[in-house]
């Protein structure tokens, strides 16, 4: 039983990151209606959430060394549920900001401390299982909290009734954690003796996951505001469309498991670089709204295993993987996830069309997919070059 508990800890992380995450393409429009603000406005409000997190990774990398994790789970749930209901409380734009910033920050150090557990408990093949059982609850719950979020809208419902679900979730969670035994292991391997390798090939990979990272959240923001804008879509249907893309998202992250055991990283990567780019292709040409709901599940299909692809790529391009590279990658994922609303907010409030945001996406997801070209053929060529003489 104790070990179903940890394993329940780890999954729901994504889980609960999802719930907050997820819905901001369909609760934009009711924030800027409840506080009387711009659409552009009120989604970069959510960007203290994305910066928050971000902070919440540069946070993980000490508050472990100081603090018990299980006490950081127990209390990083409770702080979440607390924000929550800050929300709820201090209904201000200045205070928005503060809580939303607050949960950004506190999800993404359980994120890591999921993470962490996974790492120090299992080893190999039951490590590889959990941490896939993380991307299919975050897809998962895109699946689930974008629907749900529809259900509270059209039900005239508060715009942050479903954060108030998840809310409910972070209890349950530290509750488990408060009589689960968490023991972790340090690795008796020191440190000191691991020589970090840094080369051109995996910083590029790190500005590449930056811009389709960046790419990516726009997508999930701005997707449901492009249907109702170009097509006057209710807000069942720019649910809808959102919902497409995280069943997309969820069957991708569980076939993309099997894919990428039978073919290179590189081409898998590229593949769904290229599926992504044919989906937001075609939801931008055609005149359909069925067309784009369609297209809604290539996009979400390129997405639900891309990070942990590009992830596995940028690992291959060192001799000597270490924690430093894993922790680089996850860095630079989460710049671009914190510039997203902001950078697409501003595409949006210049030239007052959503398309052209998801237009800047689409030119960003080609770049990212000459690059990893580029790179893998980079890649290649090193592996041709003989070893100098000894």
């Amino acid at each position: 039983m104790n070990q179903i508990k940890i394993v329940v800890i780890c999954v729901l992380a994504s889980f609960i990151m999802s719930g907050f995450l997820n819905p901001i393409g369909l609760i934009s429009g009711p924030v800027a209606e409840s506080f009387d603000i711009p659409l552009t406005v009120a989604v970069a409000r959510f960007g203290y959430f994305t910066f928050g997190v971000f902070a919440g990774y540069l946070l993980s990398f000490h508050i472990f060394d100081y603090v018990r994790l299980k006490t950081v789970l127990i209390v990083g749930y409770l702080l979440i549920a607390l924000s929550v209901g800050g929300l709820y409380t201090f209904p201000s734009p200045t205070a928005l900001a503060f809580f939303l910033f607050n949960i950004g920050l506190f999800a993404s150090v359980q994120v890591c401390g999921a993470s962490t557990l996974v790492s120090q408990i299992w080893s190999g093949k039951p490590r590889q299982t959990v941490l896939i059982a993380q991307d299919a609850m975050f897809n998962g719950g895109g699946i689930v909290f974008t629907a749900m979020t529809t259900w509270f809208l059209t039900a005239q419902y508060h715009w942050a009734s479903v954060y108030v679900v998840v809310a409910l979730l972070t209890l349950l969670i530290s509750s488990i954690a408060a009589t689960t035994d968490i023991q972790t292991y340090k690795n008796a391997e020191a440190d000191t003796d691991i020589r970090t390798e840094w080369n051109v090939r995996i910083l590029a990979v790190g500005v590449s996951i930056l811009l389709f990272m960046t790419a990516k959240i726009s997508i999930f923001i701005w997707a449901p505001q492009f249907v109702e804008q170009a097509f006057n879509a209710s807000v069942e249907q720019s649910g809808r469309l959102l919902t497409n893309i995280f069943i997309g998202a969820f069957c991708g992250s569980l076939i993309g498991t099997y894919v990428v055991s039978r073919i290179k990283i590189e081409y898998f990567l590229i593949a769904m670089l290229t599926l992504g780019g044919a989906g937001l292709s075609l939801a931008l040409i055609v005149t359909e709204l069925d067309s784009v709901l369609i297209a809604g599940y290539l996009i979400g299909g390129s997405i639900g295993a891309t990070f942990n692809a590009y992830t596995a790529f940028g690992l291959s391009c060192v001799r000597s993987p270490t924690h430093k590279h894993v922790a680089y990658i996850l860095f630079a994922g989460g710049i671009g996830s914190a510039i997203a609303p902001w950078f697409s907010s501003q595409i949006v409030n210049t030239t007052g069309n959503v398309q052209d945001a998801l237009s800047a996406c689409l030119a960003i997801q080609a770049i990212v997919l000459v690059s990893v070209i580029l790179l893998a053929v980079s890649q290649r060529a090193s592996l041709r070059v003989p070893p100098a003489p000894a």
